[in-house]
């Protein structure tokens, strides 16, 4: 099974972390085939389903190993992610007025306690959608600035998350496609 994974909150080439060490450690622990998508750790990547659960785990230690902090693995089969770029989250004036459309990816399901969408209190940020594990908002621009979703996700769902502007999902999952094509 074809699996990506974002990793939270590292860019690739810095604290050590270069593409090379990363996708050894993705085949150090049992993935087949890793690769590597753009510069914010996000790893295409094959194994059995009954051995993600360790492929993750080690992929994680190691990279704390080089970092010094643990970052945790996003993980999506790649035909979730495809049913998660062929959505149109962002339809309506809040999504019109975007200054960057985002999805945020969680490690266990969705529950917000707030009614969507839900709008910050400066209106810089506004929450669109939620399912599954995936939350989908919009940065607006407000007075010449954005604000990135992440902060208020993470406090209104009680856990650490990772965001992706979604353009880099669908690149990430016309790129996967195009590999498994032979393109």
């Amino acid at each position: 099974m074809r699996h990506v994974a974002f990793v939270r909150n590292i860019m690739i080439g810095r604290e050590g972390l270069t593409r090379q060490v990363l996708l050894g450690f993705f085949a150090h622990h049992g993935a087949t085939d890793p690769v590597s998508y753009i510069s914010t750790g996000n790893v295409g990547f094959s194994c059995h389903p009954g051995r993600l659960r360790g492929v993750v785990a080690g992929v994680e230690e190691s990279i704390a190993g080089v970092l010094g902090r643990g970052e945790p693995l996003y993980v999506r089969t790649l035909p979730r992610l495809a049913e998660i770029a062929a959505l149109e989250p962002f339809a309506g004036p809040l999504g019109e007025v975007a200054a960057e459309r985002v999805v945020t990816f969680t490690l266990d399901p969705v529950e917000l306690s707030v009614e969507l969408p839900f709008t910050s209190e400066r209106g810089d940020v506004a929450i669109l959608r939620a399912d599954q594990r995936e939350i989908y908002s919009v940065s607006i621009l407000v007075g010449g600035r954005t604000r990135a979703p992440g902060g208020i996700i993470e406090r209104l769902v009680g856990e650490r998350v990772t965001t992706r502007s979604w353009n880099t999902v669908q690149r990430v999952v016309a790129k996967e496609a195009a590999r498994l094509r032979g393109d």
